[in-house]
């Protein structure tokens, strides 16, 4: 395999438990990239800013009014978040693209029809999705430990099928989260 880069910056999104940090960092370990998870940006904004700013990223901290409740809120509740980070990600690439610094930016809050705003054949993106919610189950158990978590795999699972809609409708790049052991060479191949 080739590991010549052709891009800056590179997003790696999809749905929470998929895989996608492991993908991530086995692309910045074959490139010598680093990967900056969108968690941590978010958890970032989350610090310096208030409610009124960024409603939905604050929302969970404050007086609960049920807007986001259930699957499908909690699945609006990602998009909307993932609205919200645009204008943080965006400052991240420009800074990235203007110094030619090369990134993976990876995570759960990357709002698909984002990476398509940038008119520059140095920021690619690739999506990521696994549609079975045992294998997501398995997955938070064996990452986090503690119980099985169906009702947060659920919720991935909704998410993911809106990131899978919305890549598909717009022509985006998205991979199946296995086999693992190929995931690597799938990226690479989207990348060429």
């Amino acid at each position: 395999m080739n590991n010549d880069r052709n891009w800056t910056v590179l997003f790696i999104g999809g749905a929470s438990g998929i895989g996608k940090s492991s993908i991530a960092y086995e692309i910045a370990r074959f490139y010598g990239v680093n990967v900056l998870e969108v968690d941590d940006v978010h958890l970032s904004v989350k610090t310096v800013t208030t409610k009124e700013q960024f409603p939905a990223i604050h929302y969970w901290d404050s007086d609960i009014d049920g807007k986001y409740v259930g699957v499908d809120g909690t699945l609006n509740w990602l998009i909307d978040v993932s609205k919200e980070m645009i204008p943080v990600l965006k400052e991240l690439v420009n800074r990235h693209i203007e110094d030619k610094l090369p990134i993976i930016i990876e995570g759960d809050f990357i709002y698909p029809e984002f990476t398509l705003s940038f008119d520059n054949p140095q920021v690619k993106s690739i999506f990521v999705h696994e549609a079975d919610k045992n294998q997501i189950v398995q997955n938070y158990l064996a990452r986090e430990g503690g119980e099985l978590q169906h009702g947060r795999a659920e919720v991935s699972i909704a998410y993911g099928n809106w990131i899978a809609d919305t890549c598909k409708r717009n022509g985006m790049e998205l991979i199946e989260a296995r086999p693992w052991n190929a995931a690597l060479s799938r990226v690479i191949k989207c990348l060429l």
